[in-house]
């Protein structure tokens, strides 16, 4: 038997280092993790980012013993192909959506019956694990698994608010070539922020999401010492919203499809950049073989 995830990625609207309180977007990036037994007793791992190589497998190993612990099999091989468009270590979710797609394929692959909630605080648990994360990115796995806007208690695990967002928007992300991995953040320079997150949260619960992404924006680079150039480039050429996405340094960009080709020639001044669109799909598992 074969198996095969789909989950989509996600962008910040709010930061939950600070304050414990995070809000994410869906988009219309994703991960495909694909699992079948194998006859040797080990665990095979073939990842591709697009062009680029990941070699630590850590988080994946982490997902796979969570899953195996629950479904009580320890003597099996396992084979996970792993293919996503997400770009790594740029603050866009990918750990948060290989997280989640590996444990819905494994699960799946092994009986293992579990509700798309269960599987985010199994994906949690596993990001914890490999050290990939801060808070365990509870906004960022649930909004990989079940799409839309979300806004949660990272702390709790709790789910504030939710709600599908228009997909007519086109969204724009700005890819430096500078990768930030959990080990470089200063976390104490985002916890010195707390109050104000605080008051921006209220913002994005209230469904001033747009306010919310930008101001984030502003306090992330600031606090990280991060280029928000084009950011407020964007904001000048009549984006809807931007700011940075997680920990940085992606730059997300939020507009209309009529501006999105000059916005986006603005934008590759800086990188490479990425067009998608929001996504409210739920991820998806299947038997394919």
């Amino acid at each position: 038997m074969k198996v095969r995830a789909t989950v989509h990625g996600a962008v910040s609207i709010l930061n939950a280092i600070p304050a414990g309180i995070g809000g994410a977007i869906g988009i219309d990036l994703y991960t495909i993790v694909e699992a079948e037994r194998i006859e040797e007793k080990k665990l095979e791992v073939e990842i591709k980012v697009e062009d680029e190589e990941v070699g630590d497998t850590s988080l994946v190993e982490k997902a796979v013993d969570r899953v195996l612990n629950l479904s009580k099999v320890r003597d099996l091989g396992i084979s996970l192909k792993i293919f996503s468009n997400i770009p790594v270590a740029r603050g866009l979710k990918s750990s948060s959506a290989v997280a989640d797609a590996v444990v819905l394929s494994v699960s799946k692959l092994l009986g293992v019956d579990l509700s798309l909630h269960e599987a985010v605080n199994l994906a949690v648990e596993s990001s914890i694990d490999a050290g990939v994360t801060i808070t365990g990115a509870y906004d960022d796995a649930l909004t990989c698994m079940i799409g839309g806007v979300n806004i949660t208690d990272n702390i709790k695990r709790e789910i504030l608010a939710h709600w599908e967002i228009e997909e007519r928007f086109t969204i724009l992300i700005s890819i430096p070539e500078k990768k930030i991995y959990t080990k470089m953040v200063d976390v104490t320079a985002l916890k010195n922020v707390k109050e104000l997150s605080q008051r921006i949260a209220e913002l994005a619960l209230n469904g001033w999401i747009w306010d919310a992404m930008i101001l984030n924006g502003i306090l992330i680079a600031s606090a990280l010492d991060l280029d928000y150039r084009p950011a407020m480039i964007a904001l000048k050429k009549k984006a809807i919203a931007s700011g940075i996405s997680g920990k940085g340094p992606a730059i997300v960009v939020v507009t209309s499809p009529e501006y999105e080709r000059e916005l986006a020639r603005e934008l590759e001044n800086y990188g490479k950049v990425i067009k998608t669109k929001p996504n409210n799909m739920l991820a998806n598992v299947e038997v394919i073989e």
